[in-house]
């Protein structure tokens, strides 16, 4: 019996090291390298069997994929050439107005960090919930002439999408193409039967990402965690808000939903297109590079600098991670954040107790009554430096809060997907458009302060009476966090 043991000791000893040295090849965050290494521990070849099929950065690793990407950026790149020649002469026009340094920085940051381009003329309409958004998205999809490009994380089957459905399917029957990708996570409980009528009315509907192909099991952990909409290549929508009702009334759990969406128009219109065909491709193989879907657009004296990036588990960097530290750090004055979930990475949880130690109002609005029991207990566990470095931390009361915001200075803001946590940093497919506009960044600002009013803040005094069962629960959350 001893030797049987002995035998088992070795062999899971053997095991360990195999899977801590497949971790240290993917070079992960620390923190989830030990996340990972608490599952193998904990499930013997079940956690590695877990790990190769949900936690391995399989997409970063395949050549094929690297050709592919250049394949797709040059493609890209022809069809957005106009907007690429014209960028470094607006870049420099940034030169011209104040506090130079930090435009210039998150410029220059997000070009080579994503290729993102900075486009000038736009008009942007914020929308702040689902009773602004959706009547102005359909009433611009019932306008439609032309093509209409919709790509959303989760699609549900409620009234909100069968008044959608039938406007799609009679801008169909009137020659319109309609195409729509969706995140087959995210939309897991989509009507299969809904997608059917879809298709029968000549619509192309199709998840992104189909988890149930054997060739794509690997990629159950990401998610293509975006929401654009392109109607004929000149009006576009990305922000925080999916295709639901729930977006709209808040749901059979919430009474309110709180969130932040953008009405574009303009030049960087065809930016979001460009990453639609892009996605579209990936997952058809059909190319949409064609110039019909991406319009010349008539010069507008009023300019509104905006840059659209992206990130995901294929990215070369993690580039909204850059843009949100890069805002936190270059801010002189105040920083305002809005994200649903908190859990930072250890870097951007430095900057923000940084900006709050350099004397900077620095607040945090959360959500106060959670759609997800882990990540907003494991929010807690990072509260408590914060605090004592200044940083005003506040849980949204009135509703849920969807939005994921930055605003600094009252001139630079961010609005996107992408949540302040790990799983939007590296897993999940995300957009967020930055506006270097002080009028828009103001409004942002005011909206902030309204939401404040229906906010309660947490203090520290409040951490320390939490109870030491809570905290403990706190923590084991947090360990779970990088894998959240």
């Amino acid at each position: 019996m001893d030797y049987i043991f002995s035998i088992l000791g070795i062999l899971f000893y053997v095991y360990l090291v195999m899977t801590v040295v497949l971790l240290l090849l993917d070079n992960r965050e620390p923190s989830t390298t030990m996340a990972w290494v608490m599952v193998f521990i904990l499930l013997p070849v079940v956690g590695a069997v877990i790990y190769i099929f949900i936690g391995r950065n399989w997409r970063r690793v395949d050549e094929k994929t690297k050709l592919s990407q250049q394949f797709l950026e040059d493609r890209s790149s022809a069809m957005l050439a106009p907007l690429i020649e014209a960028q470094m002469d607006r870049g420099s026009r940034l030169k011209q107005k104040k506090d130079v340094v930090h435009k210039q920085k998150l410029f220059h940051l997000l070009q080579r960090s994503s290729n993102s381009i900075l486009t000038t003329n736009n008009a942007i309409e914020v929308l702040q919930n689902g009773s602004q958004k959706f009547p102005r998205l359909m009433e611009d999809l019932r306008g439609a002439r032309e093509s209409i490009h919709m790509e959303y994380f989760i699609w549900r089957s409620d009234p909100l999408t069968k008044e959608v459905r039938d406007i799609l399917v009679a801008k169909r029957k009137q020659g319109v193409e309609v195409r729509i990708l969706y995140d087959a996570i995210g939309s897991i409980f989509l009507d299969r039967r809904y997608v059917r009528e879809m298709r029968a009315a000549g619509i192309e509907m199709y998840p992104y990402f189909n988890f149930l192909s054997p060739l794509k099991i690997h990629t159950l952990n990401y998610r293509n965690h975006r929401k654009v909409v392109v109607v004929d290549g000149r009006i576009g929508y990305a922000g925080g808000m999916n295709m639901g009702q729930e977006y709209v009334d808040g749901g059979k759990q919430f009474d309110y939903w709180r969130d932040t969406h953008l009405r574009i128009s303009g030049e960087t219109v065809n930016v979001l297109q460009g990453i639609f065909v892009t996605s579209w491709y990936n997952t058809t193989g059909k190319e949409l590079f064609d110039t019909k879907y991406f319009p010349a657009v008539p010069a507008d004296p009023h300019e509104l600098p905006v840059q659209v990036t992206t990130s995901g588990p294929d990215s070369r960097w993690p580039s909204i991670k850059h843009l949100y530290f890069t805002l936190i750090s270059s801010a002189e004055k105040k920083v305002y954040i809005q994200s649903p979930y908190f859990i930072p990475d250890p870097s951007v949880h430095t900057a923000l107790k940084m900006a709050a130690f350099g004397g900077l109002d620095v607040r945090v609005i959360i959500a106060g009554v959670p759609d997800k029991k882990l990540p907003y207990w494991s929010a807690f566990t990072y509260f408590k430096d914060l605090l004592r470095a200044g940083v005003r931390i506040y849980h949204y009361q009135k509703g849920f809060l969807h939005a994921k915001t930055i605003m600094i200075d009252s001139e630079i803001c961010s609005v996107g997907t992408a949540n302040m946590d790990v799983r939007s940093f590296h897993l999940n497919y995300e957009l967020n458009t930055l506006l270097y506009d002080e009028r828009i960044t103001a409004g942002l600002e005011e909206d902030f302060m309204r939401d404040l009013q229906d906010s309660r803040e947490f203090t520290l005094e409040d951490y320390q009476e939490l109870d030491e069962t809570v905290k403990l629960r706190n923590s084991l959350a947090r360990l779970l966090a990088p894998l959240l």
